[in-house]
């Protein structure tokens, strides 16, 4: 059995619609899935089930606290599916404004840069409420996505992380066509 903590406002996700998106974790994962408490800003859940079913679904319900829609943490249970985060806080040293003014460099004006990382890398990023930025999608999409955040946090400009995503995108579709570069 595994316990952890997650913010009880993302577990109101799983509680939505009648607990849907968790009878669908615990069918496609085959465990159990038990909220012990939500008191105060995080609630206690426990997972039961065989050990790498648990840990997958721990993965998936991390993600889910992280602020993915269930419906793309979900895709944790496949195996080549990952989970990755950048702790901003940090990579800020501690610095508090630093952190804020990364999350919105990352987020831009209404989420159009995040929307363009998304889109390049084609992976899932969430920016949530505390300074951890979830990266979800293939290992190449993460690895990529990750390294475009990080040279946001470095203070390159977006013109050029986006020029990197995309020419990684390109040597993606090169090598799933079987194209060397």
């Amino acid at each position: 059995m595994r316990a952890f903590i997650l913010p009880a406002k993302r577990v109101a996700k799983l509680e939505k619609n009648g607990g849907a998106a968790l009878r669908q974790l615990q069918e496609a994962a085959g465990v159990e899935v038990f909220i012990r408490s939500k008191e105060g800003e995080f609630a206690d859940v426990e997972v039961d089930g065989p050990p790498e079913a648990e840990w997958a679904s721990e993965q998936v319900l991390r993600a889910i606290g992280l602020g993915f829609e269930p419906r793309h943490a979900l895709k944790l249970l496949k195996d080549e599916f990952f989970l990755e985060q950048v702790d901003l806080e940090q990579a800020m040293h501690g610095n508090g404004r630093g952190v804020m003014r990364q999350k919105a460099r990352i987020i831009g004006t209404e989420g159009k840069a995040k929307k363009a990382l998304e889109d390049l890398s084609e992976a899932k990023i969430a920016v949530g409420d505390d300074a951890i930025v979830g990266l979800l999608g293939g290992f190449e999409e993460v690895r990529a996505a990750k390294e475009a955040i990080l040279q946001l946090l470095e203070g390159r400009q977006h013109t050029s992380v986006y020029s990197y995503l995309e020419n990684e995108k390109r040597k993606r579709e090169a090598r799933q066509m079987g194209v060397r570069i």
